[in-house]
């Protein structure tokens, strides 16, 4: 599928290509032939403590050489927060956002993923899409399941 993307790009002008996303989250061999396909590129913890990498920010600058040019790769550290790498070289940093009370984590890291995307996808910087991220998973770690989910952002 990502090659049907890659020849439909290869049509359209830059502003107008369909930006790919790739998440590396389980320690699967064939999972990592993804790393050079993705534009933007999500690397658990897990995967970062696989090949040995103690910190995301050393998970990014570790693996970084695996995505393709211009691309971002983002690590989210549970409590830790998340980082990033763009092309720029530079890793941002945001810090967790945790709840009052840890309610459910299931599906932390898919709510962190869409909130990056949502935020970039309609031109925010990489900072913010960070920290979006991370707010929205904090966020979603307080209560169960996805009911309403936007109705817990309302007040901001």
């Amino acid at each position: 599928m990502i090659q049907q993307v890659v020849m439909y790009n290869s049509t359209l002008p830059q502003h107008q290509k369909i930006t790919v996303s790739v998440e590396i989250e389980k320690t699967r061999e064939p999972l990592y032939q993804l790393f050079p396909h993705g534009d933007v590129v999500f690397v658990s913890k897990d995967v970062a403590r696989h090949f040995g990498f103690l910190t995301a920010e050393t998970a990014l600058k570790g693996l970084y050489s695996r995505v393709k040019q211009g691309a971002v790769l983002v690590c989210a550290w549970a409590e830790k927060g998340a980082d990033a790498l763009g092309p720029d070289g530079l890793v941002i940093h945001s810090d967790a956002f945790p709840p009052k009370n840890l309610v459910d984590t299931l599906g932390a890291g898919d709510t962190f993923n869409a909130a990056v995307i949502y935020t970039l996808s309609n031109g925010g910087s990489l900072q913010d899409a960070l920290t979006f991220g991370c707010r929205v998973a904090g966020r979603k770690c307080g209560f169960h399941g996805y009911d309403r989910i936007g109705e817990k952002f309302a007040d901001d």
